[in-house]
Formats: C-alpha cells, structure tokens, sequence
C-alpha cells in the first residue's frame, strides 16, 4: 500500500497514522522517522470510485466531463495506541491514550503517571503539553480528571469515532472538555471517560454493554454517527443508562424500545426529516429547480432517512427524482439529464461523493447533507464544491449566542463547528438535569433512572450553544436548521469556507 508524507497542515487540529510498518513513497521515512522530522503525516492513499458510478456521471452530465478525476483525498486515521486487550483498550479517563496524533512526550509521561494515580505527576505533564497544543480536547479532558483525583464526581463517558473519523471526533470532543471545564469551575465535578467505538456497530455494542455494567457511569453523551447509536442505544435502553447523541439525525432513532415508558435515548441534533425537507424546500422553492438525482449510501442509516426525507418532501410539493444512485453499489444506468446534483453521503461514503462533485465541475448545482461539512472536503474538493448548499444544525455567524462562539475560539485557537456545539449542548443538557433532578455522584442505577425522569418532563428545557434545548416525548428535538453556501473565504486556510446563507 503506498502512503505520502506531508508537511503540517493549517488545520488546527492535524491528524496522524499508527502503523509501525508504513513508510513514505516520497522520502522513504518510518513513520517513526516522520514523528521526529518536523511533525510531518501520512496521508491514506486515495480510493477508486467505483467505476460504473464514475461512468454514469459522465454519461448523465454530459460529454464535456471528459477528464474524470476518480480519486479524492480521504482523512488520515487516528487509531487506538494502546497496547490492553479486550474492550477496555478502547475506553480512558487519562490512562492510556487513544489519539495517536503525535502525543508529546510529556502527554506519553501523563497517562503513564495517571495510570498509577500519580495526579501531580499527570497535572504538570498535561499543563506543559497543551501549552504547546492548546487544542487537544484529550488533554483537556484528561487534565481535568486528574486535578479531581479521588474526589468524589460525576462519572460520564463521551464515544466517539477516533479510529474510522478522528476529525469528527476531536471535534466532539471539544465540546465535552469545555463543557466539563466550564462545569468544574462552576462547581460540579465531572470526570469524563473517553471511548473510541471506531464508527464500528459491533464495538459501539461492546462498549455499550461495558459502560452499562459500571453503575459509577451516569450518562453516555455519543455515539458519534447514526449506524453507531443505532447499535448501541437498545443496550442502553434496556439497561436504563440514558444516552444523548449529539450528531445522529437518523429517523430510526426515534423508533426504538423505551424502557418503563421512559427514554433513555435523546439528540441534541433535529431528525433528519427536518433538514431533509429544508433542502428540499430550497431547492423548489428558493433555487426554482423542480429535477434532481440524489446520491446515498443505502448501507447507511443516516444516509437513507435523509434520502427519504429529502425525496419524500420534493415529490409532494411537485418536484421529480429523475434518479437515486446508491454509492455502495456503483450499478450501471443510463445517461440523465436532470438540474441538480444531491450528495447525501455518510463517512464510508464521503470519497465517492467528493469524487462526484469533482467530476461536475461546477456545472449542475450541488445539495449536500450535514456531513459534507469537514474541512478535509475543502482541502480536497474545494473549488468542486464551490456554490454548493448544504444543511447544518448550527454555525457560529448564526449563532444567537455569541459567547460560545467566542469561548469557543478563545479556548481552543480556532472556529468551532456544529458538531462541538452539539456535543456541548449534550453535556449542557445533563448538567441542567443533574441539578434539577437533585442527582449526587455515585448514585449508580437510580440515579440514572432519575437522571431520565428529569428529561422526560415537559417542562424541562436547558440553555446551550445552540439556544433553548427541549425535547419531544420521542426524545427528539424540534430545532432548526441553518443552510449554509461554500464561498471563497480565509477562515479555513483552503480558499473556501462554508458560509451561512442570508
């Protein structure tokens, strides 16, 4: 397998491979070699499209597509460095790291003082290593553990996908710390454990079933993608360990079992109806197009319910789905014409989907889901996605809250996106509820049960980044959706940013 070695990216959080036997195709260095050469990374070698779906994109495009460009740049994977075994590898309040993203030496030495309950040791250690990188959410969660040692606290885990979407999960992961940060000053101790489900159903169970046995585990603020939450919440459910997801929108989600006609499933993010039919709506009614070909990934809970959604909405308000191509499949069709081009991807399905806007070349308009939002799409497919509109549940130049933003920014050096200020809505959400529900630490399996009848109560809202949190009795959230527009912009370093539409 050939990899390529880069140098530092602007992106403020880089990411790097774990695999002792990769080399670069360009300077021939180890990875160890390119750990201590300027923190230059390895980047995954890009993937083929698949060839029937690379043909009926030229074929329904037209001919004036004739150099089709069928590889796209896939994000580098941070992968669990530790050495356990089992489950428990996968799971640390500061014991072991799972982010493999250059750790300092002094972040190596912290976790190995953690793991003794060497708490100074580990507090120095931690200081001294977000000085140098002050936006390692890692760090941050870990520091704050180790500074309440044995004090008695709250115990709630984050999962999230380091393995299979590292970007995803830092940035989930920014918003717990500061949330846990802006907890402890305020008084309330909470430590967090972090748990990489490697956007993998089978491990998000496993971890699911492990977290459920630790009754010192009030709340699960996770899974990181809908196929993941979709796995682990009827463990949760029927284990009565309330879960908040911060980024699934999946409308499965809102079907599962409830336990004692209590949920103990909810989201800070709205169901993927709604912002199914805001692109839809957009499309008919502001873009005056009525034809579309929609492109999904049918292996994808996410990506079929926005599918559904955005279909279901265009057909009723008069509108025509001239073709539905599911990437996973790549099946030959026949040339069409239509008037805009709809990327409804999930992860697995994000090179494709990059690969396809590419091969358009700005000439048909392009729609896209929230998860076309990372920065990685616009370092590599940039000037393809340019004018693109796409849905998001939040953006900091929308925001009615400033000081999130602002906070945000100020603590870790760069924009946040939706996905940290959903996660921190989560944290904000149990924060609110642990105090209204009078719950103390250690109160194991009532608690939690209480923690849920708290949620459950009509009246009970909680103030976050995103505004007002309430939920339905589904567990779901009826919030808004904000469009957004990929322009030529500075923020991002790539030439392009994605901008709220006004």
């Amino acid at each position: 397998m050939s990899w390529k070695c880069e140098g530092s990216p602007s992106d403020p959080h880089p990411l790097e491979e774990n695999e002792d036997d990769l080399s670069c195709s360009n300077c021939g260095l180890t990875l160890e070699e390119i750990s201590g050469n300027g923190g230059k990374r390895l980047r995954r070698p890009t993937p083929i499209v698949p060839i029937a779906i690379a043909s009926f994109v030229l074929a329904g495009l037209g001919a004036g597509i004739s150099n089709f460009v069928n590889k796209t740049s896939v994000p580098n994977t941070i992968t669990s460095v530790s050495t356990s075994s089992g489950v428990s590898a996968h799971i640390s309040f500061g014991e072991k790291l799972l982010l493999n993203d250059n750790p300092s030496v002094e972040k190596q030495d912290a976790v190995k003082a953690f793991a003794v309950n060497d708490y100074p040791a580990a507090i120095s250690k931690l200081e001294t290593s977000l000085k140098a990188k002050p936006n390692d959410p890692e760090a941050l969660i870990y520091l704050n553990n180790a500074r309440l040692g044995t004090k008695e606290a709250y115990q709630i885990a984050a999962v999230v996908p380091i393995g299979r979407d590292p970007n995803p999960a830092l940035e989930l992961l920014r918003g717990v710390a500061q949330a846990q940060d802006e907890a402890i000053k305020a008084g309330m101790l909470i430590k967090v454990a972090i748990a990489d489900d490697n956007n993998d159903p089978k491990r998000s169970e496993e971890i699911a079933s492990t977290l459920v046995k630790n009754q010192d585990i009030l709340a699960v603020v996770g899974h990181g993608t809908s196929k993941t939450s979709l796995a682990a919440a009827p463990i949760y459910s029927q284990n009565q360990l309330l879960m908040i997801a911060p980024t699934s929108s999946t409308s499965e989600l809102t079907q599962l079992h409830k336990s004692s006609s209590i949920s103990f499933v909810y989201r800070t993010i709205a169901s993927d109806k709604y912002t199914g039919a805001a692109l839809a709506n957009f499309m008919l009614k502001v873009m005056g197009k009525k034809n579309a070909i929609v492109f999904y990934n049918s292996g994808s809970s996410y990506s079929e319910s926005l599918r559904s959604a955005f279909s279901n909405t265009l057909l009723a308000e008069g509108g025509k789905i001239d073709h539905e191509v599911d990437l996973s499949k790549g099946n030959q069709t026949p040339p069409i014409t239509s008037e805009v081009l709809v990327l409804l991807p999930d992860s697995d399905s994000m090179p494709e989907a990059m690969a396809i806007a590419k091969a358009n070349q700005n000439r048909l308009p392009l729609l896209g889901g929230d998860a076309v939002y990372r920065f990685e799409n616009l370092q590599d497919a940039g000037q393809s996605l340019n004018g693109m509109v796409l849905s998001t549940p939040w953006h900091p130049y929308a925001s009615s809250d400033t000081v999130f933003p602002k906070t945000s920014q100020n603590l870790w050096g760069a924009q946040v996106n939706w996905r940290t200020a959903l996660s921190y809505d989560a944290m904000q959400v149990l924060r609110t509820a642990i105090s209204i529900g009078l719950i103390t630490p250690k109160s194991g399996v009532q608690g939690r049960k209480n923690l849920a009848v708290t949620l459950a109560k009509s009246t009970f809202e909680a103030d976050g980044a995103t505004g007002k949190i309430k939920f339905l009795s589904s567990g779901d959230r009826n919030s808004q959706v904000i469009l957004l527009q990929v322009k030529s912009g500075k923020s991002s370093g790539t030439g392009f940013d994605f901008l709220p539409i006004k």
